[in-house]
C-alpha cells in the first residue's frame, strides 16, 4: 500500500480529480481522509494498493499538476521512484 498526502484549498474539487486519476490508473483505493487546518485548509491522505511503483509516481505527477494542489508528499517507496 502507498501513500498521497496533499493540501487543498478546496478538496471537493482535488479529491475528485485525484481519485479519478486513481481509477483511470488502474489502481484500488485502501482509504481517504480530508482533515481541516487551522488556516482554513484542507489536509488530503489518500491510501493506494498498487503492484508497480513507477506508476505511483505517475500518479504523484498528475496530482501534484491540479492547481491550487500543495506540500504534497508520498510514501517512502513513491520517494525513492522521484530521486
Amino acid at each position: 500500500m502507498h501513500t498521497l498526502a496533499f493540501r487543498s484549498p478546496d478538496p471537493l474539487d482535488h479529491v475528485c480529480r485525484a481519485l479519478d486519476a486513481i481509477r483511470k490508473m488502474g489502481f484500488h483505493l485502501a482509504s481517504l481522509r480530508v482533515d481541516s487546518e487551522t488556516d482554513g485548509g484542507f489536509r488530503v491522505s489518500i491510501a493506494i494498493d498498487v503492484h508497480e511503483l513507477l506508476t505511483v509516481g505517475t500518479l504523484r505527477e498528475r496530482v501534484s499538476s491540479c492547481i491550487g494542489v500543495y506540500d504534497l508528499t508520498c510514501d517512502i517507496e513513491c520517494e525513492a521512484v522521484r530521486s
